[in-house]
């Protein structure tokens, strides 16, 4: 389908429009691109009715680095440099900052990342006609799962080749692929984690270390003596005179390291307050927008891989995009429980739930142990015997409560209106339920781990949810 995307350039002088203009037409860009030019005092005016907006700041509002508050889907163009430009401008709306004098290779990208990332795009590959073609050309090409690959170029650090094989122009094949797994056609498996700035979503972050009394990057790694005999402890710097160690407190020299002396830990000195600490902090710089936070305030990305689902396959062979069937799409029947596409379904939902109303419900993993062990000695049984034990750790459950096999030896569920103290109590009792498996004990005696999280509005996504639980295994 041929889409067609409105580029207003405001606010730029003549020859700086052509400049624009040719730059942009020279793309060749697998859309058309109307492109016209526009006054300052008409951008509120347009902002509604054009996909982008290249925003040229005059040269005597950049001279006072004065930043004017942007609708979405603006590239602000400036000649001012000064420090926190960066961070003003995206916190007033800007999808990127492009500094004069423009060139090309900065500019391009920044253009198809606003276009292709645009709702008016992904609805445009989202039409039946679109997203049939699209399946039968990934069944012709012979590729079972579209795995992502690592890339510096791409907004996530991540693209799939696959897929660009296929469109050759799919920018945003990520998105693309997100929302045909949300309409059943795809199923996702987790393949890598990213840390993304919070403002503005991109993954060039850089990490450093910096003093936590007054935030300079100036600081020095050292080593801390300590003399045995009076007991004091400092820098090996104040300990150095010449060639030889000698106590500032006793003036004793030092010989012999384990008998007169140890050197117990490392330290950190800022050379601008003179501070010293045994770790300094970490801090994050976001090197597209200029943001300084913590670790914590990232935003984690998941990267996944697709595979193609029944419900895909069958519109392939027909030609025809038919309704979902709801019983193959949430369903596992090899399992007699729910797949983990609807099990994340339903975490989302639980948390919007307890946000809105602070309604309880507690997520609990159940891992089988010893897996290995069964496989090494029982191979041919193994799939038998964990079907089996999930089976028995679904038993007894409320109907209302949700089950789905998470990997092959983790069972998810969900307690819908249960709180911590409550999911201990199903706890205790699944795990005295499973020692009354005897027929399993020939094999090996069932062993299973439990992570219980209460759902709260501390957890900002399914994700952060889940990789809770998944660090209570970790920590044993």
């Amino acid at each position: 389908m041929k889409k067609v995307f409105n580029v207003v350039i405001v606010g730029a002088r003549e020859e700086e429009y052509r400049n624009l203009k040719t730059s942009l037409e020279s793309a060749r860009f697998e859309t058309s691109l109307a492109i016209s030019r526009a006054e300052v005092t008409s951008m509120q005016r347009l902002s509604g009715q054009t996909d982008l907006m290249i925003y040229c700041q005059e040269e005597e509002e950049a001279a006072q680095c004065h930043v004017p508050v942007f609708v979405n889907k603006t590239i602000f163009v400036t000649s001012c440099y000064e420090k926190g430009i960066l961070l003003e401008a995206f916190k007033k709306g800007a999808a990127y900052v492009l500094f004069r004098p423009l060139y090309r290779a900065e500019l391009l990208p920044a253009i198809r990342n606003v276009l292709f990332f645009s709702k008016k795009y992904r609805e445009a590959n989202l039409s039946d006609a679109s997203v049939l073609s699209f399946l039968k050309d990934v069944a012709e090409s012979g590729v079972t799962v579209i795995e992502p690959v690592s890339s510096p170029f791409k907004p996530t650090g991540h693209f799939y080749p696959d897929v660009l094989k296929i469109t050759g122009e799919l920018e945003n094949e990520e998105a693309h692929l997100d929302a045909l797994a949300d309409r059943g056609f795809f199923t996702k498996q987790l393949r890598n984690r990213v840390r993304l700035c919070e403002m503005c979503e991109s993954y060039q972050i850089n990490y450093r270390e910096v003093c936590p009394a007054c935030s300079s990057i100036d600081i020095v790694k050292g080593q801390m003596v300590h003399h045995f005999p009076c007991g004091h402890v400092d820098s090996l710097e104040t300990f150095r005179q010449g060639a030889d160690l000698v106590c500032p407190k006793c003036e004793e020299t030092l010989r012999h390291i384990g008998i007169d002396y140890e050197k117990p830990t490392d330290y950190f000195k800022c050379a601008q307050c003179q501070t010293i600490v045994p770790e300094p902090v970490v801090e994050l710089e976001c090197l597209v927008c200029g943001l300084v936070c913590r670790p914590d305030e990232t935003v984690e990305k998941n990267i996944y891989s697709y595979e193609m689902t029944p419900h895909a396959w069958e519109a392939v062979r027909s030609g025809v995009i038919k309704g979902v069937d709801l019983g193959a799409l949430l369903y596992d029947h090899h399992t007699n429980l729910y797949n983990k596409q609807y099990f994340e379904l339903e975490l989302k939902r639980e948390l919007i739930r307890t946000k809105r109303y602070h309604a309880p419900f507690t997520l609990i993993l159940a891992r089988i142990e010893k897996i290995e062990e069964i496989q090494k000695n029982h191979p041919d049984r193994v799939a038998w015997y964990v079907n089996n034990l999930f089976r028995a750790l679904s038993q007894g459950l409320r109907e209302l409560d949700t089950t789905c096999v998470w990997d092959a030896q983790t069972l998810g569920l969900i307690l819908a209106e249960t709180d911590f103290d409550g999911a201990l109590v199903v706890v205790n009792r699944i795990h005295d339920a499973i020692q009354k498996l005897e027929y399993l004990f020939d094999i090996c005696r069932p062993e299973v781990s439990f992570s219980v999280v209460q759902g709260d509005a501390s957890h900002l996504t399914v994700d952060d949810l889940v990789s809770r639980a998944m660090a209570d295994f970790a920590d044993g």
